[in-house]
């Protein structure tokens, strides 16, 4: 697989949000069928590459990277928050303090959102642990 290039509110790699689910198939995956809030929606993980999509209705809503994602040639999994803020020159929009179970050991993770990126970073440690791309243009209210 392509390295995991960001482009903000579009894709991580040869995953673009908006794309058909079937345009991937081909490659392997596992798949998780979810039924939360009333929304049925799928999870398709890719664990090679640690990209996780998302999709309601066959088509791609969120991309999640736990593994790789680079953008202005820099990785930013395992970056240092206060980088990423430098080199996005943006300041989140929203942020949240979220306990998570990552490896039977818990985790109060801070989560940004930074609305113009269709970003959302996920950071424990002071470092960047997951970075998931939407595009916040076209989610209805």
């Amino acid at each position: 697989m392509n390295e995991a290039i960001l482009i903000p509110n579009k894709s991580i790699g040869i995953f673009h949000i908006g794309d058909n689910i079937k345009k991937y198939i081909n490659l392997t995956y596992r798949i998780t069928h979810h039924n939360e809030d009333e929304i049925p929606y799928d999870s398709y993980q890719f664990d090679d590459s640690g990209i996780t999509l998302w999709v309601e209705n066959n088509k791609i809503n969120s991309i999640r990277c736990t593994k790789e994602c680079i953008w202005k040639n820099k990785n930013l999994i395992n970056m240092n928050f206060d980088d990423f803020l430098s080199i996005s020159n943006q300041e989140p929009d929203k942020k949240e303090s979220i306990y998570l179970l990552v490896n039977d050991r818990g985790q109060n993770q801070m989560v940004y959102d930074f609305d113009k990126l269709g970003l959302i970073i996920w950071v424990w440690r002071k470092k960047i642990r997951t970075v998931i791309v939407s595009n916040y243009n076209e989610i209805d209210d």
